[in-house]
């Protein structure tokens, strides 16, 4: 091969060699800024449950039973209410349902169910519409029983059956006081699956018959309508 020919291959190769690089580069820059518009819409939305927590937090200051925690995934709300429930029932106690008619009807007043594209910074708009995605506020109500055996006799089959009514009952409750739409709520029954103290004693037991709900939003593709 003639040193011209060398020339000119070798020219092609470094050639070749400064668009992969380009490529490389371009596309690092790609992930860079998308990673730091994601980091924008996860700190926007942070915001939005802080802001939140800080409302229920004022608006429920005094309840009896029920307290709350920010939690990475959103806001919990314990109902830890002495007697809440008695052994194998699910309806909440008198003194419990006024407590939560007053939550709904905080829950119900916070802007974080009602924000639209509309309310929402430029950029968080765009990621949104750029990866048709759909703000998504949602409440789940999660119910929870000791380890107690359900009588035979029971209309109830088994501890999730159980704790299942109990979280439909605090849900319904919340959803009726709040004026929210349906949608945004959600339930599941753990039955003694998941307890948060000994169920080798009755404090214990007592503590494990509970309801927790936990508060979230985020940014979801938009695979279902709200219609």
């Amino acid at each position: 091969m003639s040193a011209q020919a060398l020339k000119a291959r070798s020219s092609w190769l470094f050639s070749f060699g400064d668009v992969i690089t380009l490529l490389i580069t371009f596309f690092i820059m790609m992930i860079v800024l998308n990673k730091g518009e994601i980091t924008r819409v996860q700190k926007w939305t942070e915001m939005q449950l802080d802001l939140a927590y800080a409302d229920l937090k004022e608006q429920m200051a005094g309840a009896q039973g029920i307290t709350l925690a920010r939690k990475t995934n959103g806001i919990l709300i314990n109902i830890d209410q002495n007697g809440a429930y008695v052994k194998g029932g699910f309806e909440p106690s008198e003194s419990l349902k006024d407590e939560l008619t007053r939550l709904g009807q905080a829950l119900g007043g916070l802007p974080l169910f009602k924000l639209s594209l509309a309310d929402m910074p430029k950029k968080v708009v765009e990621y949104a519409e750029a990866d048709h995605m759909k703000w998504r506020a949602e409440i789940s109500v999660e119910g929870h029983s000791d380890n107690d055996k359900i009588d035979p006799n029971s209309a109830l089959r088994n501890n999730w059956f159980l704790s299942t009514m109990r979280a439909q009952n605090v849900m319904r409750l919340l959803y009726e006081n709040s004026d929210l739409s349906p949608r945004l709520f959600g339930i599941a029954g753990y039955g003694e699956f998941r307890p948060i103290a000994s169920n080798d004693t009755p404090a214990g037991k007592a503590m494990n018959r509970r309801v927790q709900i936990l508060v979230a939003a985020n940014f979801e593709k938009d695979d279902w309508t709200d219609e």
